[in-house]
């Protein structure tokens, strides 16, 4: 999400990132996951994004997807239901993340989003934040109980997680990162979760068609790209703990120089450095990667 200096929404250059988007055929797209920030609003920044990603996403024909991170679930339950009054049915869900839920808290987190909004779909974002990770058992599970939930994202999930997945809740869309992606579409019907690879969306497009056709060599060859390009970003930024908005405002700056680079306190973001050091990376070693003019 782009701030200004006194934290406010630049709302121009969201209009505008959202508009891009849409020009390189990425029609799926969704606002406060962990990299949009959705752990810092307040509930008055909430709803001014919601508006305008539901108004952009209107003008350009996409359905718009809104993320829900929050340790209370009262608030949770607010944002979607301020959400389905504007229009807006589908979500990503997050468990809360102040500690990690047993098995009745689970039930009773899904029962109070997917149970009590039937008219909604949801996607579970299934990361180590949360405190716990789910497995193919809790899916399918769910999956059973819930057939507003649809889909999981996955960020991380190894060999034998992502053939359980597709063995045990094939009822659901899965989604993998870059360097699963490339084992999953081998093994199942795998969706796609573009992160660093949005820095050229056309290339994203071509990994996630090589998934499809089951192009193992194409496949190979990009992900060995895409963990180079992680590598660069990693030395670029420098060592410390970064929130995974540090790393992705990157990305969106080399779509747009102008997007800022801040997260909102007490978070700190990327340097302006660190976004150069980056992009002249990709200049010097990785040029396909960069926009052509």
């Amino acid at each position: 999400m782009p701030w200004d200096e006194s934290g406010e929404l630049a709302e121009e250059l969201f209009r505008a990132s959202i508009a891009d988007q849409v020009a390189q055929d990425l029609r799926h797209l969704y606002v406060f996951g962990t990299a949009g920030e959705g752990y810092a609003v307040d509930e008055r920044r909430f709803d001014q994004v919601v508006d305008v990603f539901a108004d952009e996403s209107r003008r350009h024909g996409v359905d718009p997807m809104v993320g829900l991170i929050s340790p209370s679930l009262p608030v949770v339950i607010g944002r979607i239901e301020r959400c389905v009054a504007r229009g807006i049915r589908s979500f990503q869900l997050s468990l809360p993340s102040w500690g990690a839920l047993n098995d009745v808290e689970l039930a009773t987190f899904f029962a109070q989003t997917c149970g009590r909004f039937p008219e909604a779909e949801f996607l579970h974002y299934n990361l180590v934040r949360s405190g716990r990770i789910l497995t193919p058992d809790d899916y399918a599970t769910l999956a059973a109980a819930h057939p507003n939930l649809v889909a999981v994202k996955h960020t991380r999930a190894d060999y034998a997680t992502v053939h359980g997945l597709f063995a045990k809740a094939p009822a659901l869309r899965h989604f993998f990162t870059e360097a699963t992606y490339s084992y999953a579409s081998l093994v199942g019907p795998a969706a796609f979760l573009v992160s660093i690879a949005s820095v050229r969306p056309q290339l994203a497009r071509e990994y996630f068609d090589a998934g499809v056709a089951r192009d193992t060599d194409a496949l190979l060859a990009t992900c060995a790209q895409l963990l180079e390009l992680s590598g660069e970003l990693r030395r670029a930024v420098g060592p410390g703990p970064h929130m995974d908005g540090a790393f992705d405002k990157i990305f969106a700056k080399v779509r747009d120089p102008r997007f800022p680079l801040a997260l909102l306190p007490p978070y700190q973001g990327a340097s302006d450095a660190a976004y150069e050091a980056f992009r002249a990376a990709l200049a010097q070693r990785h040029a396909d990667w960069l926009e052509r003019p």
